[in-house]
């Protein structure tokens, strides 16, 4: 098939966005955990990071513009700290709930378990 971007724009939101979002294949699934200023920690996913190099050890990872809030890039930039853990078969599901809108004072790790 082709698509020109014409046609792109015509398909139903959630069709297109799975559509594009399978383009570059497989993706990891990572949960970046932060903890802001006040103490408050806050878990996000992430399947855009990425290795770069060894020696010296270099790990990439794109966020999506600072448009809206993002408390897991806010964090990042007042800490300068974060984990990244891989997610397992067995908690897809709750990783994938962390990418819902959660005020900042709520912790992901509490809210998902």
């Amino acid at each position: 098939m082709h698509f020109n971007r014409q046609a792109l724009d015509q398909l139903e939101d959630r069709f297109r966005a799975r559509l594009i979002n399978s383009l570059s294949g497989f993706k990891s699934a990572n949960l970046i955990g932060t903890i802001s200023d006040n103490g408050i920690t806050n878990l996000s996913i992430v399947s855009s990071v990425f290795h770069i190099g060894a020696n010296p050890p270099l790990v990439g990872m794109i966020i999506r513009p600072h448009s809206v809030t993002r408390d897991t890039l806010e964090n990042i930039i007042n800490t300068r700290q974060y984990t990244i853990n891989q997610v397992s078969d067995r908690i897809w599901q709750q990783a994938h709930q962390c990418s819902a809108r959660y005020d900042a004072d709520i912790s992901e790790f509490d809210v998902v378990g």
